[in-house]
Protein backbone atom coordinates (compact mmCIF):
# COMPACT_ATOMS: atom_id res chain seq x y z
CA UNK A 1 0.00 0.00 0.00
CA UNK A 2 0.96 3.62 -0.41
CA UNK A 3 1.33 6.38 2.20
CA UNK A 4 0.98 10.01 1.28
CA UNK A 5 2.06 13.05 3.29
CA UNK A 6 -0.36 15.91 3.61
CA UNK A 7 2.50 18.32 4.19
CA UNK A 8 2.83 20.83 1.30
CA UNK A 9 5.66 20.05 -1.13
CA UNK A 10 6.41 16.63 0.35
CA UNK A 11 5.23 13.29 -1.10
CA UNK A 12 6.86 10.01 -0.15
CA UNK A 13 5.94 6.62 -1.62
CA UNK A 14 7.27 3.34 -0.19
CA UNK A 15 6.34 -0.30 -0.94
CA UNK A 16 8.03 -3.20 0.79
CA UNK A 17 8.10 -6.87 -0.37
CA UNK A 18 4.84 -7.63 1.44
CA UNK A 19 3.10 -4.48 0.25
CA UNK A 20 3.43 -2.74 3.62
CA UNK A 21 3.82 1.02 3.50
CA UNK A 22 7.02 2.66 4.67
CA UNK A 23 8.47 6.15 4.59
CA UNK A 24 12.05 7.40 4.51
CA UNK A 25 11.07 10.49 6.46
CA UNK A 26 8.06 10.42 8.79
CA UNK A 27 5.37 12.76 7.41
CA UNK A 28 3.24 14.85 9.66
CA UNK A 29 0.02 13.12 8.58
CA UNK A 30 -0.36 9.71 6.84
CA UNK A 31 -3.35 7.95 5.26
CA UNK A 32 -3.59 4.26 4.19
CA UNK A 33 -3.90 3.62 0.45
CA UNK A 34 -7.04 1.77 -0.62
CA UNK A 35 -5.16 -0.46 -3.08
CA UNK A 36 -1.67 -1.73 -3.97
CA UNK A 37 0.12 -1.66 -7.31
CA UNK A 38 0.75 -5.40 -7.03
CA UNK A 39 -2.93 -6.11 -6.34
CA UNK A 40 -4.14 -3.93 -9.20
CA UNK A 41 -1.58 -5.49 -11.55
CA UNK A 42 -2.66 -8.97 -10.48
CA UNK A 43 -6.37 -8.33 -11.05
CA UNK A 44 -6.01 -6.63 -14.39
CA UNK A 45 -3.32 -8.89 -15.83
CA UNK A 46 -4.95 -12.08 -14.61
CA UNK A 47 -8.37 -10.92 -15.85
CA UNK A 48 -6.93 -10.34 -19.32
CA UNK A 49 -5.19 -13.71 -19.18
CA UNK A 50 -8.45 -15.48 -18.27
CA UNK A 51 -10.18 -13.96 -21.32
CA UNK A 52 -7.26 -14.87 -23.55
CA UNK A 53 -7.03 -18.41 -22.13
CA UNK A 54 -10.74 -19.01 -22.70
CA UNK A 55 -10.52 -17.76 -26.28
CA UNK A 56 -7.34 -19.74 -26.97
CA UNK A 57 -8.84 -22.92 -25.52
CA UNK A 58 -11.94 -22.47 -27.65
CA UNK A 59 -9.76 -21.95 -30.74
CA UNK A 60 -7.68 -25.06 -29.96
CA UNK A 61 -10.79 -27.16 -29.42
CA UNK A 62 -12.31 -25.83 -32.66
CA UNK A 63 -9.08 -26.48 -34.56
CA UNK A 64 -8.89 -30.01 -33.12
CA UNK A 65 -12.46 -30.73 -34.21
CA UNK A 66 -11.82 -29.24 -37.66
CA UNK A 67 -8.64 -31.29 -38.20
CA UNK A 68 -10.40 -34.45 -37.00
CA UNK A 69 -13.30 -33.70 -39.34
CA UNK A 70 -11.00 -33.22 -42.32
CA UNK A 71 -9.06 -36.37 -41.44
CA UNK A 72 -12.31 -38.32 -41.14
CA UNK A 73 -13.52 -37.04 -44.51
CA UNK A 74 -10.13 -37.92 -45.99
CA UNK A 75 -10.47 -41.46 -44.67
CA UNK A 76 -13.93 -41.67 -46.22
CA UNK A 77 -12.29 -40.75 -49.53
CA UNK A 78 -9.77 -43.56 -48.99
CA UNK A 79 -12.66 -45.97 -48.43
CA UNK A 80 -14.00 -44.79 -51.80
CA UNK A 81 -10.83 -46.06 -53.52
CA UNK A 82 -11.16 -49.32 -51.60
CA UNK A 83 -14.77 -50.10 -52.53
CA UNK A 84 -15.60 -48.16 -55.71
CA UNK A 85 -14.42 -50.90 -58.09
CA UNK A 86 -16.43 -53.62 -56.37
CA UNK A 87 -19.49 -51.34 -56.20
CA UNK A 88 -19.10 -50.47 -59.89
CA UNK A 89 -18.79 -54.16 -60.77
CA UNK A 90 -21.92 -55.05 -58.79
CA UNK A 91 -23.92 -52.20 -60.36
CA UNK A 92 -22.67 -53.04 -63.83
CA UNK A 93 -23.50 -56.73 -63.48
CA UNK A 94 -26.90 -55.87 -61.92
CA UNK A 95 -26.18 -58.07 -58.92
CA UNK A 96 -28.30 -56.67 -56.02
CA UNK A 97 -27.21 -59.43 -53.63
CA UNK A 98 -23.56 -58.65 -54.15
CA UNK A 99 -24.26 -54.91 -53.86
CA UNK A 100 -26.18 -55.41 -50.59
CA UNK A 101 -23.33 -57.56 -49.27
CA UNK A 102 -20.79 -54.84 -50.12
CA UNK A 103 -22.93 -52.10 -48.53
CA UNK A 104 -23.48 -54.19 -45.38
CA UNK A 105 -19.74 -54.79 -45.17
CA UNK A 106 -18.96 -51.08 -45.52
CA UNK A 107 -21.17 -50.05 -42.59
CA UNK A 108 -19.28 -52.54 -40.43
CA UNK A 109 -16.33 -50.13 -40.63
CA UNK A 110 -16.32 -48.11 -37.36
CA UNK A 111 -15.83 -44.77 -39.13
CA UNK A 112 -18.85 -45.24 -41.43
CA UNK A 113 -22.34 -44.84 -39.98
CA UNK A 114 -24.38 -44.99 -43.18
CA UNK A 115 -24.05 -45.82 -46.87
CA UNK A 116 -26.38 -45.00 -49.73
CA UNK A 117 -26.10 -45.72 -53.45
CA UNK A 118 -28.51 -44.03 -55.84
CA UNK A 119 -29.22 -44.18 -59.55
CA UNK A 120 -27.31 -41.31 -61.25
CA UNK A 121 -30.20 -40.48 -63.56
CA UNK A 122 -33.38 -40.92 -61.56
CA UNK A 123 -31.96 -40.40 -58.08
CA UNK A 124 -33.70 -43.56 -56.90
CA UNK A 125 -32.03 -45.34 -53.97
CA UNK A 126 -30.47 -48.61 -55.15
CA UNK A 127 -28.93 -49.71 -51.85
CA UNK A 128 -28.77 -48.23 -48.36
CA UNK A 129 -27.46 -49.43 -45.02
CA UNK A 130 -26.69 -48.07 -41.58
CA UNK A 131 -27.91 -44.89 -39.91
CA UNK A 132 -28.06 -42.74 -43.06
CA UNK A 133 -29.06 -39.13 -42.31
CA UNK A 134 -30.74 -36.81 -44.83
CA UNK A 135 -30.61 -33.13 -43.82
CA UNK A 136 -33.87 -31.25 -43.82
CA UNK A 137 -32.66 -28.50 -46.19
CA UNK A 138 -31.17 -31.01 -48.60
CA UNK A 139 -27.66 -29.64 -48.14
CA UNK A 140 -24.49 -31.73 -47.98
CA UNK A 141 -23.88 -33.68 -44.81
CA UNK A 142 -20.85 -32.17 -42.99
CA UNK A 143 -19.36 -35.62 -42.33
CA UNK A 144 -20.08 -37.30 -45.65
CA UNK A 145 -18.19 -38.17 -48.79
CA UNK A 146 -20.02 -38.37 -52.10
CA UNK A 147 -18.58 -39.74 -55.32
CA UNK A 148 -19.61 -40.97 -58.73
CA UNK A 149 -19.35 -44.71 -59.35
CA UNK A 150 -17.65 -45.22 -62.73
CA UNK A 151 -17.40 -48.57 -64.44
CA UNK A 152 -14.35 -48.97 -66.67
CA UNK A 153 -13.61 -51.68 -69.20
CA UNK A 154 -11.92 -52.03 -72.53
CA UNK A 155 -14.76 -50.15 -74.19
CA UNK A 156 -14.78 -46.98 -72.12
CA UNK A 157 -16.15 -45.44 -68.91
CA UNK A 158 -19.77 -45.29 -67.83
CA UNK A 159 -21.46 -43.62 -64.85
CA UNK A 160 -23.44 -46.38 -63.13
CA UNK A 161 -24.33 -44.79 -59.79
CA UNK A 162 -23.63 -42.24 -57.09
CA UNK A 163 -22.52 -43.28 -53.63
CA UNK A 164 -22.32 -41.50 -50.29
CA UNK A 165 -20.45 -42.60 -47.16
CA UNK A 166 -21.57 -40.88 -43.93
CA UNK A 167 -19.91 -40.64 -40.56
CA UNK A 168 -21.35 -38.92 -37.48
CA UNK A 169 -20.58 -36.45 -34.72
CA UNK A 170 -20.29 -39.43 -32.38
CA UNK A 171 -17.34 -40.75 -34.38
CA UNK A 172 -15.81 -37.25 -34.48
CA UNK A 173 -16.12 -36.85 -30.70
CA UNK A 174 -14.77 -40.36 -30.13
CA UNK A 175 -11.66 -39.37 -32.07
CA UNK A 176 -11.15 -36.04 -30.34
CA UNK A 177 -12.34 -36.59 -26.79
CA UNK A 178 -8.83 -37.29 -25.48
CA UNK A 179 -7.33 -34.24 -27.24
CA UNK A 180 -10.14 -31.98 -26.02
CA UNK A 181 -9.81 -33.30 -22.48
CA UNK A 182 -6.06 -32.73 -22.64
CA UNK A 183 -6.55 -29.17 -23.92
CA UNK A 184 -9.00 -28.37 -21.12
CA UNK A 185 -6.77 -29.93 -18.45
CA UNK A 186 -3.72 -28.06 -19.74
CA UNK A 187 -5.70 -24.82 -19.85
CA UNK A 188 -6.71 -25.28 -16.20
CA UNK A 189 -3.14 -26.12 -15.22
CA UNK A 190 -1.82 -23.08 -17.09
CA UNK A 191 -4.44 -20.91 -15.41
CA UNK A 192 -3.43 -22.14 -11.97
CA UNK A 193 0.25 -21.74 -12.81
CA UNK A 194 -0.22 -18.19 -14.07
CA UNK A 195 -2.39 -17.31 -11.08
CA UNK A 196 0.48 -18.23 -8.81
CA UNK A 197 3.05 -16.50 -11.09
CA UNK A 198 1.07 -13.26 -11.24
CA UNK A 199 0.72 -13.10 -7.49
CA UNK A 200 4.39 -13.92 -7.00
CA UNK A 201 5.46 -11.32 -9.56
CA UNK A 202 3.18 -8.72 -8.00
CA UNK A 203 4.25 -9.33 -4.40
CA UNK A 204 7.85 -10.45 -4.73
CA UNK A 205 9.26 -9.15 -7.98
CA UNK A 206 7.23 -5.97 -8.46
CA UNK A 207 6.92 -4.62 -4.92
CA UNK A 208 10.58 -4.71 -3.92
CA UNK A 209 11.96 -3.03 -7.10
CA UNK A 210 9.32 -0.30 -6.89
CA UNK A 211 10.34 0.32 -3.26
CA UNK A 212 13.93 0.84 -4.35
CA UNK A 213 12.82 3.13 -7.18
CA UNK A 214 10.65 5.12 -4.75
CA UNK A 215 13.58 5.50 -2.36
CA UNK A 216 15.78 6.74 -5.18
CA UNK A 217 13.11 9.28 -6.14
CA UNK A 218 12.79 10.45 -2.54
CA UNK A 219 16.55 10.93 -2.35
CA UNK A 220 16.58 13.09 -5.47
CA UNK A 221 16.78 16.85 -5.19
CA UNK A 222 13.66 17.36 -7.23
CA UNK A 223 11.28 14.38 -6.75
CA UNK A 224 8.91 13.76 -9.65
CA UNK A 225 6.88 11.13 -11.43
CA UNK A 226 8.62 8.03 -12.67
CA UNK A 227 8.80 8.03 -16.43
CA UNK A 228 9.39 4.86 -18.49
CA UNK A 229 12.07 6.45 -20.56
CA UNK A 230 15.83 6.35 -20.90
CA UNK A 231 16.30 7.82 -17.43
CA UNK A 232 14.03 5.08 -16.05
CA UNK A 233 16.17 2.40 -17.70
CA UNK A 234 19.21 3.95 -16.00
CA UNK A 235 17.38 4.03 -12.69
CA UNK A 236 16.52 0.28 -12.80
CA UNK A 237 19.92 -0.83 -14.08
CA UNK A 238 21.39 -3.64 -11.96
CA UNK A 239 18.12 -4.07 -10.07
CA UNK A 240 15.60 -6.94 -9.93
CA UNK A 241 13.53 -5.32 -12.71
CA UNK A 242 16.57 -5.41 -14.99
CA UNK A 243 17.18 -9.02 -14.00
CA UNK A 244 13.54 -9.80 -14.81
CA UNK A 245 13.92 -8.10 -18.17
CA UNK A 246 17.09 -10.07 -18.88
CA UNK A 247 15.42 -13.29 -17.74
CA UNK A 248 12.51 -12.62 -20.05
CA UNK A 249 14.85 -11.97 -22.97
CA UNK A 250 16.65 -15.21 -22.19
CA UNK A 251 13.36 -17.05 -21.89
CA UNK A 252 12.20 -15.61 -25.22
CA UNK A 253 15.43 -16.72 -26.86
CA UNK A 254 15.09 -20.22 -25.44
CA UNK A 255 11.46 -20.30 -26.57
CA UNK A 256 12.44 -19.31 -30.10
CA UNK A 257 15.15 -21.94 -30.07
CA UNK A 258 12.69 -24.52 -28.80
CA UNK A 259 10.22 -23.52 -31.54
CA UNK A 260 12.93 -23.89 -34.17
CA UNK A 261 13.85 -27.30 -32.79
CA UNK A 262 10.17 -28.28 -32.70
CA UNK A 263 9.67 -27.09 -36.29
CA UNK A 264 12.65 -29.15 -37.43
CA UNK A 265 11.37 -32.17 -35.51
CA UNK A 266 7.90 -31.74 -37.03
CA UNK A 267 9.40 -31.48 -40.52
CA UNK A 268 11.43 -34.65 -39.98
CA UNK A 269 8.35 -36.41 -38.57
CA UNK A 270 6.24 -35.26 -41.52
CA UNK A 271 8.89 -36.57 -43.92
CA UNK A 272 8.96 -39.95 -42.17
CA UNK A 273 5.17 -40.09 -42.21
CA UNK A 274 5.10 -39.38 -45.95
CA UNK A 275 7.75 -42.05 -46.54
CA UNK A 276 5.80 -44.59 -44.48
CA UNK A 277 2.62 -43.62 -46.31
CA UNK A 278 4.27 -44.18 -49.67
CA UNK A 279 5.61 -47.53 -48.48
CA UNK A 280 2.14 -48.52 -47.26
CA UNK A 281 0.53 -47.47 -50.55
CA UNK A 282 3.12 -49.45 -52.50
CA UNK A 283 2.54 -52.48 -50.29
CA UNK A 284 -1.22 -52.17 -50.79
CA UNK A 285 -0.71 -51.90 -54.55
CA UNK A 286 1.39 -55.06 -54.55
CA UNK A 287 -1.16 -56.88 -52.40
CA UNK A 288 -3.93 -55.82 -54.78
CA UNK A 289 -1.87 -57.06 -57.72
CA UNK A 290 -1.16 -60.37 -56.00
CA UNK A 291 -4.85 -60.80 -55.25
CA UNK A 292 -5.67 -60.79 -59.00
CA UNK A 293 -2.49 -62.19 -60.58
CA UNK A 294 -0.97 -65.66 -60.73
CA UNK A 295 2.48 -65.37 -59.14
CA UNK A 296 4.15 -67.98 -61.39
CA UNK A 297 3.00 -66.79 -64.82
CA UNK A 298 1.86 -63.21 -64.32
CA UNK A 299 -1.50 -64.10 -65.87
CA UNK A 300 -4.86 -63.45 -64.26
CA UNK A 301 -5.70 -65.93 -61.51
CA UNK A 302 -8.93 -67.83 -60.91
CA UNK A 303 -10.46 -65.01 -58.86
CA UNK A 304 -9.78 -62.40 -61.56
CA UNK A 305 -11.02 -64.73 -64.29
CA UNK A 306 -14.33 -65.43 -62.54
CA UNK A 307 -14.95 -61.73 -61.99
CA UNK A 308 -13.97 -60.71 -65.54
CA UNK A 309 -15.94 -63.59 -67.10
CA UNK A 310 -19.15 -62.65 -65.31
CA UNK A 311 -18.76 -59.06 -66.52
CA UNK A 312 -17.99 -60.20 -70.08
CA UNK A 313 -21.07 -62.44 -70.12
CA UNK A 314 -23.17 -59.52 -68.91
CA UNK A 315 -21.84 -57.27 -71.69
CA UNK A 316 -22.38 -59.98 -74.31
CA UNK A 317 -25.99 -60.45 -73.23
CA UNK A 318 -26.75 -56.72 -73.14
CA UNK A 319 -25.20 -56.15 -76.56
CA UNK A 320 -26.32 -59.45 -78.10
CA UNK A 321 -22.70 -60.19 -78.96
CA UNK A 322 -20.90 -63.56 -79.22
CA UNK A 323 -18.50 -64.89 -76.59
CA UNK A 324 -16.31 -67.97 -76.61
CA UNK A 325 -14.27 -69.83 -74.00
CA UNK A 326 -11.25 -72.09 -74.48
CA UNK A 327 -10.14 -74.43 -71.68
CA UNK A 328 -6.76 -76.14 -72.11
CA UNK A 329 -4.46 -78.50 -70.22
CA UNK A 330 -0.78 -79.26 -70.80
CA UNK A 331 -0.48 -82.80 -72.15
CA UNK A 332 1.30 -85.31 -69.90
CA UNK A 333 2.39 -82.60 -67.50
CA UNK A 334 2.75 -85.05 -64.60
CA UNK A 335 5.27 -86.98 -66.69
CA UNK A 336 7.29 -83.77 -67.17
CA UNK A 337 7.40 -83.24 -63.40
CA UNK A 338 8.29 -86.88 -62.73
CA UNK A 339 11.09 -86.99 -65.31
CA UNK A 340 12.56 -83.48 -65.13
CA UNK A 341 11.45 -82.19 -61.73
CA UNK A 342 9.12 -79.44 -60.58
CA UNK A 343 11.46 -76.57 -61.51
CA UNK A 344 11.34 -77.66 -65.14
CA UNK A 345 7.59 -78.12 -64.73
CA UNK A 346 7.32 -74.48 -63.63
CA UNK A 347 9.33 -73.42 -66.70
CA UNK A 348 6.97 -75.41 -68.93
CA UNK A 349 3.96 -73.67 -67.32
CA UNK A 350 5.52 -70.25 -67.90
CA UNK A 351 6.41 -71.27 -71.47
CA UNK A 352 2.82 -72.27 -72.24
CA UNK A 353 1.46 -69.14 -70.52
CA UNK A 354 3.70 -66.87 -72.60
CA UNK A 355 2.63 -68.47 -75.88
CA UNK A 356 -1.04 -68.39 -74.89
CA UNK A 357 -0.79 -64.70 -74.08
CA UNK A 358 1.02 -63.86 -77.33
CA UNK A 359 -1.39 -65.90 -79.49
CA UNK A 360 -4.54 -63.90 -78.66
CA UNK A 361 -5.74 -60.31 -78.86
CA UNK A 362 -5.07 -57.71 -76.19
CA UNK A 363 -8.77 -57.63 -75.27
CA UNK A 364 -8.85 -61.39 -74.68
CA UNK A 365 -8.33 -62.68 -71.15
CA UNK A 366 -5.80 -65.47 -70.51
CA UNK A 367 -5.87 -66.90 -66.98
CA UNK A 368 -4.31 -69.78 -65.08
CA UNK A 369 -6.90 -71.62 -63.04
CA UNK A 370 -4.32 -73.74 -61.23
CA UNK A 371 -1.78 -76.45 -61.92
CA UNK A 372 -1.49 -76.93 -65.69
CA UNK A 373 -5.01 -75.70 -66.49
CA UNK A 374 -5.53 -72.46 -68.45
CA UNK A 375 -8.53 -70.63 -69.87
CA UNK A 376 -8.86 -68.10 -72.69
CA UNK A 377 -11.94 -65.82 -72.75
CA UNK A 378 -12.70 -64.45 -76.23
CA UNK A 379 -15.19 -61.53 -76.34
CA UNK A 380 -16.99 -60.84 -79.65
CA UNK A 381 -15.84 -64.18 -81.13
CA UNK A 382 -18.11 -67.00 -82.23
CA UNK A 383 -17.48 -70.72 -82.21
CA UNK A 384 -15.87 -70.90 -85.66
CA UNK A 385 -13.42 -68.09 -84.93
CA UNK A 386 -12.64 -69.58 -81.52
CA UNK A 387 -11.80 -72.88 -83.21
CA UNK A 388 -9.27 -71.00 -85.41
CA UNK A 389 -7.73 -69.37 -82.34
CA UNK A 390 -7.44 -72.73 -80.58
CA UNK A 391 -5.75 -74.33 -83.57
CA UNK A 392 -3.34 -71.42 -83.77
CA UNK A 393 -2.44 -71.87 -80.10
CA UNK A 394 -1.94 -75.59 -80.56
CA UNK A 395 0.23 -75.12 -83.67
CA UNK A 396 2.38 -72.41 -82.06
CA UNK A 397 3.11 -74.54 -79.00
CA UNK A 398 3.73 -77.66 -81.07
CA UNK A 399 6.30 -75.72 -83.12
CA UNK A 400 8.03 -74.12 -80.08
CA UNK A 401 9.92 -76.67 -77.99
CA UNK A 402 11.38 -75.48 -74.69
CA UNK A 403 15.12 -75.93 -74.22
CA UNK A 404 15.75 -76.96 -70.63
CA UNK A 405 19.47 -77.70 -70.99
CA UNK A 406 22.12 -77.77 -73.68
CA UNK A 407 20.70 -80.00 -76.39
CA UNK A 408 17.75 -81.08 -74.22
CA UNK A 409 14.26 -79.83 -75.15
CA UNK A 410 10.76 -80.46 -73.94
CA UNK A 411 7.92 -80.24 -76.46
CA UNK A 412 4.88 -78.93 -74.58
CA UNK A 413 1.59 -79.60 -76.33
CA UNK A 414 -1.90 -78.78 -75.11
CA UNK A 415 -5.39 -80.18 -75.46
CA UNK A 416 -8.13 -77.58 -75.88
CA UNK A 417 -11.87 -77.56 -75.36
CA UNK A 418 -13.99 -74.85 -76.99
CA UNK A 419 -17.49 -73.63 -76.20
CA UNK A 420 -19.54 -70.58 -77.15
CA UNK A 421 -22.08 -68.65 -75.09
CA UNK A 422 -25.61 -69.82 -75.83
CA UNK A 423 -28.87 -67.93 -75.23
CA UNK A 424 -30.03 -70.33 -72.53
CA UNK A 425 -26.83 -69.98 -70.49
CA UNK A 426 -27.63 -68.32 -67.17
CA UNK A 427 -24.28 -68.68 -65.46
CA UNK A 428 -20.59 -68.98 -66.29
CA UNK A 429 -20.62 -72.56 -64.99
CA UNK A 430 -22.74 -73.76 -67.91
CA UNK A 431 -20.37 -72.30 -70.51
CA UNK A 432 -17.35 -73.62 -68.62
CA UNK A 433 -18.87 -77.11 -68.29
CA UNK A 434 -19.34 -77.43 -72.05
CA UNK A 435 -15.77 -76.30 -72.74
CA UNK A 436 -14.49 -78.69 -70.06
CA UNK A 437 -16.38 -81.60 -71.62
CA UNK A 438 -14.82 -80.75 -74.99
CA UNK A 439 -11.39 -80.66 -73.29
CA UNK A 440 -11.87 -84.15 -71.89
CA UNK A 441 -12.92 -85.33 -75.35
CA UNK A 442 -9.71 -83.85 -76.82
CA UNK A 443 -7.59 -85.61 -74.19
CA UNK A 444 -9.45 -88.89 -74.69
CA UNK A 445 -8.98 -88.56 -78.46
CA UNK A 446 -5.20 -88.60 -78.23
CA UNK A 447 -4.28 -85.14 -76.86
CA UNK A 448 -2.64 -82.24 -78.76
CA UNK A 449 -5.90 -81.36 -80.42
CA UNK A 450 -8.74 -78.83 -80.15
CA UNK A 451 -12.39 -79.89 -80.05
CA UNK A 452 -15.42 -77.64 -79.77
CA UNK A 453 -18.51 -78.68 -77.84
CA UNK A 454 -20.75 -78.72 -80.90
CA UNK A 455 -18.85 -81.72 -82.29
CA UNK A 456 -19.45 -83.94 -79.28
CA UNK A 457 -21.83 -86.86 -79.90
CA UNK A 458 -24.31 -85.70 -77.27
CA UNK A 459 -24.13 -82.00 -78.14
CA UNK A 460 -27.53 -80.34 -78.69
Amino acid sequence: MRQRSDAPGEAVVGIDAQGAACSAAAPATQTRARDTVAGRFFRRAFGIFIIFAVLLTAVLIGETLWVAKENLKGELAIYQRTFEKSIAAALWSLDPEKLDSIVDGIVEIPDIEGVRIVDPHSGKVIAQAGAFVILGQGGPHPLAHRFDVIHEDGYGRELVGRAEFQSSLTQLMRRTQRQILLIVVLACLKTLAFWWIFRWVGRRLLGAPLTEIARAIRAAALPGRLQLSGSTEKAIADTELALLRDAYDSLAERTRQAQDDLARANAELDLRVRERTRELQEANRKLEELAHTDSLTGLANRREFLSAAEQAIGRARRGDRPLALIVCDIDKFKQVNDVHGHMVGDRVIRHVAEHLFNAVRHIDLVARLGGDEFVVLLPDIGLDEARVVAERIRDVLAASPLEIAAGVTVRASVSLGIAALEPEDERLEELFLRADRALYAAKAGGRNRAIDHSRLPDAP
